[in-house]
């Protein structure tokens, strides 16, 4: 509902920023994992632990990949891995693990080295983080950037920046 030009729905403020969907402790550098099972339980851990996601998610994540396929690889580099709300997420959260050595999720999909974990307790409160993660997964240069970092907090900075580019 608008009201005096301004949505007055509580929906409109539950939406999350990239600030609010991404905390630093949730951003991950790893060298090396052996398989994409590994790569998915790797990549949520910070999700469990942090009280975002119920361990059944994860399950539900790799029995998914099992059905469809790696329906969450979309460029090169980038996975976005996610499951529905129903699967076991509490609350919404983001996680980021970099991997140094590309995992490799079927022989149809890209090497991936970046894998995004998204916890979404329905369709339309990420919406704003969305717009951010899909400029970043369009653009190349974005994605060099963010799997060339070094630290876990020079790619929490990346993901704040691209987070205030898409708010302007």
């Amino acid at each position: 509902m608008i009201k005096n030009g301004k949505m007055s729905s509580t929906k409109a403020k539950e939406v999350k920023s990239m600030e609010d969907m991404l905390k630093q402790e949730n951003i991950k550098i790893v060298d090396k994992i052996d398989n994409w099972e590994d790569a998915i339980r790797i990549s949520v851990k910070p999700l469990v632990e942090g009280g975002y996601v119920k361990n059944s998610y994860i399950d539900n994540i790799i029995a998914s990949t099992y059905e469809l396929g790696p329906y969450y690889v979309l460029v090169k580099d980038v996975a976005f891995i996610h499951g529905r709300p129903e699967s076991g997420v509490l609350k919404k959260q983001l996680a980021v693990t970099l991997l140094r050595e590309p995992v490799i999720f079927s022989e149809k999909t890209y090497p991936v080295r970046l894998l995004i974990a998204l916890a979404a307790t329905d369709s339309e409160s990420h919406i704003d983080t969305m717009r951010t993660l899909a400029t970043i997964f369009m653009d190349e240069h974005k994605v060099e950037e963010i799997v060339n970092a070094k630290t876990e907090e020079e790619i929490y900075q990346m993901f704040l920046k691209a987070g205030r580019e898409t708010q302007e």
